[in-house]
């Protein structure tokens, strides 16, 4: 039987880390290179309220058909890169940065 090999850790395993040093619930959180939203989709149901940016749009296609499936209305999918965030934006309690370098 053959087994999916992927670069990503499974499914939980950013977010246990990242809640090691920072809680997510109820925050208001940047997300810079979200891709697909694989990382989002774990901790947007805590959130308080997420603007997750990538650059490629088809990425941001892709993740924002997948919220409208989920039915989740906390997340702002935005093409975008953090160069181009307005210095004037919304406030973010948080800034994340996954596998996006």
């Amino acid at each position: 039987m053959a087994s999916e090999i992927s670069a990503y850790p499974k499914e939980g395993v950013e977010l246990r880390l990242i809640e090691r040093f920072v809680s997510l619930r109820r925050k208001r959180v940047l997300e810079v290179g979200c891709g697909d939203g694989r990382l989002t989709f774990q901790y947007a149901p805590i959130a308080s309220s997420v603007l997750a940016i990538d650059p490629d749009r088809l990425s941001i296609d892709e993740a924002a058909a997948e919220q409208h499936r989920r039915r989740i209305a906390n997340i702002d999918f935005q093409v975008g890169s953090i160069e181009r965030l307005a210095a004037r934006g919304a406030p973010f309690d948080v800034a994340l940065f996954s596998w996006s370098l």
